[in-house]
């Protein structure tokens, strides 16, 4: 059953939705047809030919609909559902199916309110009221064709009865979609609204404001993270803290928004120097970190020396025609095995200080250490 139902309205959400609208107005219009086959048959109507004529134009009308929107044809118009079409189409079948009713031709007015309720919750107020108004001339035309070539049946008195009756029900529908779809455009502008509130809310609980990079919290959720798939997977990763050096003697010299003007700055250096995996955050401060995932020793002081050689590169702009140099003292690491993610900033972090100690622009990485505690 599943699979029929996959075949016949396909996998896709939106594509499904459309496709049950279009099945049901099938349905429908499937139910009308022995319907009017049996007002017909009941006033004895000699005019079989002209029914099954009808029949056949109105169920393949519909299937041809159903195609298009089923072949993805209809994607290419503002309305992929055809709801306008459809509704036209079914106003233009129900018109002609009322010239062929006879005496049971009233049963075709609640079938019109079906078909202009269908589009109720899409049309939007201008659609709405130019197909009421399409419907009425229809009907309109219908009614005083039969009442000339069939006054026996088609009453002049009751035709024109019928259409003060469809004069009034026909725009009061209309007005009630437009008002439906003047509601649905205030929630979509809602629903929009909260999304972009939602993503500014997203954006500061996770963005540093002054560098734009992910803040610490949003670091430490990524590094836990990555600490899960290494321990499914076995991946290596390296972390780096790194600290501007001097940055104190940057706000004191110059004020801290020359200070702010140097954070942006290595950021947006320290972001170009990296590869596109990697991430730079903001630690806290002057001190920032980077999480390179996948990544062993090696490659991973390789990048660390050239984000520093790049920084030492560096020529902030502080006003007055004056510009800073700065330069980052760097302690890189690479996860162990079995160790906490605490333990592992804890050797970056020792690290950094003998980068500092060293004399600063520089890396301190676990094979330097080797060396200085072997001296």
């Amino acid at each position: 059953m599943h699979r029929l139902l996959d075949l016949w309205l396909g996998i896709e959400p939106a594509q499904r939705l459309r496709l049950r609208q279009t099945s049901l107005a099938m349905a429908l219009m499937g139910l009308c047809a022995p319907l009017l086959h049996y007002a017909v048959s009941v006033a004895h109507d000699p005019r079989g030919p002209l029914l099954w004529a009808w029949t056949a134009a109105s169920l393949g009308g519909m299937a041809l609909v159903y195609a298009a929107i089923r072949s993805g044809w209809s994607r290419r118009f503002a309305d992929p559902s055809l709801t306008s079409l459809q509704i036209a189409f079914a106003i233009t079948s129900g018109a002609a199916g009322y010239a062929l009713a006879g005496p049971m031709r009233g049963a075709v007015f609640p079938v019109l309110t079906l078909v202009l309720m269908f589009g109720m919750f899409q049309l939007r107020a201008r659609s709405a009221y130019a197909l009421s108004l399409f419907a009425l001339t229809l009907f309109g035309l219908a009614m005083a064709a039969m009442a000339w070539l069939r006054p026996a049946v088609y009453v002049p008195a009751v035709e024109f009865g019928h259409f003060l009756m469809l004069a009034c029900m026909l725009p009061a529908v209309a007005v009630l979609t437009a008002r439906l779809s003047r509601i649905r455009h205030r929630l979509s502008q809602q629903r929009e609204e909260l999304a972009r509130a939602l993503a500014q809310l997203q954006a500061i609980a996770t963005r540093d404001e002054l560098t734009g990079l992910p803040n610490r919290r949003q670091m430490q959720a990524l590094m836990d993270q990555e600490l899960l798939r290494s321990r499914r997977h076995g991946h290596d990763f390296c972390i780096a803290l790194l600290d501007l050096d001097h940055f104190k003697r940057v706000n004191d010299l110059h004020g801290h928004a020359a200070g702010d003007a140097v954070l942006r700055a290595f950021a947006q250096a320290g972001q170009a120097a990296l590869r596109a995996t990697d991430v730079l955050a903001r630690w806290g401060g002057e001190e920032f970190i980077v999480l390179m995932p996948d990544t062993a020793m090696p490659p991973a002081l390789a990048g660390m020396q050239r984000l520093r050689q790049q920084v030492a590169a560096l020529r902030v702009d502080v006003g007055g025609g004056e510009a800073v140099a700065i330069t980052v003292s760097i302690g890189l690491t690479g996860h162990h095995p079995g160790d906490t993610l605490a333990q592992t900033l804890q050797r970056a972090d020792q690290l950094l200080y003998q980068a500092k100690h060293q004399g600063r622009d520089r890396i301190g990485t676990e094979a330097s250490a080797d060396i200085d505690g072997l001296a």
